[in-house]
């Protein structure tokens, strides 16, 4: 028991989240690029002769305009079909180490196939963790100890936990997924406005903390379900406050200091890039001021977003990705009036550093007789 203690939760989710989000940005940008120049309706390319393939590329054209870009959404699917495999494998592996890979990979993909998505890849990757740690406290003769790594943990493992999760959990998440995934289709735009908000603003609060991973972490979950607005309140959300704060040092330029208008402007590019931690100079100095500014206005942004039915399938990318999103004009938008929001109110309520007090130094000369 003592060794299961030393397991941090939120370390070992974060773990999981870590390894997922590449393969998330990956896929996510590879279809955003097939369907930016293929059209949305790319996947459909072969609908209706892909039946007699004998393999998903058998009569593919790569050298055609349409078929290139089928390939390269195919390579976005299978990307986002093995983003929750990552995250329970990964998340097992952060409890029991090595050992929890291979069942963790395995049954986080039947987690995907069955329609448990992300919530079922996060209950599984703690249960094949615990239950592999327990299998490490196993007394066995030397020559069983040499096949634990190797044969006995992964296919036991594997079995056990494999048809735990099919006999018990699978149908209740796959069941609960679905009646999320179709509530959040179901919602107007007053309501999807509040859930941009609620992400948006989580994502202003502490600039790439626990909060700002959080929120990211269930955009995420939502992307590789197949729900692409929050992850629009995501990005948008977290490239507010950088862009934020560099337009109240020139709303409000007598109130900051050379070396923070320097910092602004080096915070500008990095929020178009969607990298919230260029603003985190502001935060430390003068939280109590600028994380309610940058809250009130990421929490605009992601609202703006959502909405008005702005969807990413990128999860990372920044303006780069923003040709590619759904209602991309929309993003720009929100982005635009986001930023507005933190850099108004941030310039309004910002204190004048203080006034340092000049010292001249006195230059005395001595005469000295010898």
């Amino acid at each position: 028991m003592s060794q299961i203690k030393k397991v941090g939760v939120m370390k070992t989710i974060m773990t999981g989240i870590s390894y997922m989000i590449p393969m998330v940005v990956a896929g996510g940008i590879l279809g955003a690029l097939a369907k930016g120049f293929g059209g949305w309706e790319i996947g459909n390319y072969y609908a209706e002769v892909a039946g007699s393939w004998p393999t998903p590329f058998t009569g593919m054209e790569p050298f055609t305009w349409g078929g290139f870009w089928w390939g390269v959404n195919m390579l976005s699917s299978y990307a986002m079909n093995f983003a929750v495999a990552i995250l329970c494998a990964f998340m097992a592996y952060s409890i029991a180490e090595r050992p929890g890979i291979v069942p963790g990979f395995i049954v986080g993909y039947v987690c995907t196939m069955s329609k448990a998505g992300f919530l079922g890849g996060l209950l599984m990757g703690f249960v094949i963790g615990y239950f592999i740690l327990w299998m490490k406290t196993w007394k066995l003769p030397k020559w069983g100890a040499g096949l634990m790594p190797v044969l006995i943990i992964p296919v036991l493992a594997t079995f056990v936990c494999g048809m735990l999760f099919l006999c018990v959990f699978a149908q209740p998440l796959a069941w609960i997924m679905d009646v999320f995934q179709q509530w959040i289709a179901s919602l107007n735009g007053g309501s999807k406005a509040i859930i941009g908000a609620v992400i948006g603003a989580c994502m202003g609060f502490d600039m790439g903390g626990p909060v700002n991973k959080t929120a990211s972490m269930a955009a995420n979950g939502l992307g590789a379900d197949g729900i692409y607005g929050p992850m629009s309140a995501k990005i948008i959300g977290g490239m507010t406050p950088p862009i934020g704060a560099f337009v109240a040092s020139l709303i409000a330029r007598d109130k900051f200091t050379q070396t923070e208008r320097d910092t602004a402007i080096t915070a500008f590019p990095m929020g178009l890039c969607f990298i919230t931690e260029g603003v985190l100079p502001f935060a430390a100095g003068d939280p109590v001021r600028f994380i309610p500014a940058s809250m009130l206005g990421s929490a605009v942004a992601g609202a703006i977003a959502v909405g008005m039915g702005v969807e990413s399938m990128a999860g990372h990318g920044g303006i780069f990705v923003f040709p590619a999103m759904v209602n991309p004009m929309w993003a720009v938008v929100a982005l635009v009036a986001g930023s507005l929001v933190t850099g108004v109110i941030y310039a309004v309520i910002k204190k004048k550093p203080e006034e340092a007090e000049e010292v001249e130094e006195e230059i005395v000369e001595l005469d000295i007789d010898l």
